[in-house]
């Protein structure tokens, strides 16, 4: 099977090079050339947790656009949220009569942004229970599946009676026999609410503070701060009906922080963000709860502050306070 990884940063490296050593044929489309010519050269190096040490997987190729690529059996979008619409248009040689594009990104709403551009049957929904971080053009760190997570990969077909669910049976194979343990699921979308729980709580204080979750968490304030988005968060995932109390999730949560490495900082990649003067995903994350309270009547002022804030600062990175001698 022909898979695009449209987004081969940290995340889309870490799923395409697991789907490479699956037995697909895979291909990276990324617009930070330095590290598509690095992998193009050398490979793609991970340091996988749990592994001794790196290893190196070479995909079939790393490019800038869909053209060199052609049309794939599947595309999985790992782009920036903010960024899909943009990067489907730009790379519409990806995307053949019978393509199914699926996306694994962050947050709620991207289902949505990929019906602007193809009918329910060539779309598919999921998310990721892994972890990835960049650490050099062609080199990733990371962990194909939480400790806490059955799978590191869940994916569902949007159209519920799609002629292509043998490409989605298809890549649940390619990537659990490539060591990212992956499932066809049909509680994908009850996944992707509790996944963004967890990211409410985190990212926008993250982007914010720019300190790692350890230390927000470990804070009375930040602790306090991230009870009540995780509420507000339950409480509209309920009212959409899935089984969200807050109790449960705060409890599996081991009182908010996630599990790693002991002696390891989780910096999320709103962090990353916001250091580098680029757009978060906030928009898809607290500003999602904000939009689906809306629609079931239920406040949510904890989340629509922390949205609001980042998009006041993702607006005005460049008006930034400078002391006087670097003015």
């Amino acid at each position: 099977m022909k898979i695009g990884i449209l987004g081969a940063g940290a995340m889309g490296s870490l799923v395409g090079a697991h789907c490479k050593m699956g037995g697909g044929e895979v291909w990276f489309i990324d617009v930070f050339e330095e590290h598509m010519r690095a992998v193009r050269e050398k490979g793609i190096t991970m340091e996988l947790e749990g592994e001794s040490a790196p290893r190196t997987v070479r995909v079939d190729g790393a490019v800038a656009g869909g053209d060199e690529v052609g049309p794939c059996d599947a595309v999985i979008v790992l782009v920036k949220c903010v960024d899909t619409d943009r990067a489907i248009e730009t790379n519409r040689a990806l995307f053949g009569k019978d393509t199914v594009a699926i996306t694994l990104q962050n947050g709620l709403g991207n289902g949505d942004a990929l019906l602007r551009h193809f009918d329910a049957d060539h779309a598919g929904i999921g998310l990721l229970k892994a972890s990835a971080n960049i650490i050099g053009p062609g080199r990733i760190m990371g962990s194909p599946r939480f400790l806490n997570s059955p799978k590191g990969v869940y994916f569902t077909p949007i159209g519920v009676n799609t002629p292509y669910r043998h490409i989605y049976s298809e890549l649940e194979k390619l990537l659990s026999a490539g060591g990212m343990p992956a499932e066809c699921s049909d509680h994908t979308e009850e996944y992707i609410w509790d996944k963004l729980c967890t990211n409410v709580m985190y990212n926008g204080i993250a982007a914010l503070t720019q300190i790692a979750n350890e230390h927000s968490g470990g804070h009375e304030d930040g602790w306090l701060l991230m009870r009540e988005l995780a509420r507000e968060t339950c409480e509209v995932g309920c009212a959409a009906g899935f089984d969200m109390h807050l109790e449960t999730y705060w409890r599996e949560r081991t009182g908010g922080l996630p599990e790693h490495r002991s002696g390891t900082l989780h910096f999320v990649s709103a962090v990353f963000d916001s250091f580098q003067k680029r757009k978060t995903e906030i928009d898809f994350l607290n500003g999602a709860v904000v939009r689906e309270g809306k629609k079931y009547g239920i406040a949510t002022p904890y989340n629509e502050t922390v949205w609001r804030l980042v998009r006041v600062m993702q607006d005005n990175y460049d008006n930034k306070y400078k002391p006087r001698e670097n003015r």
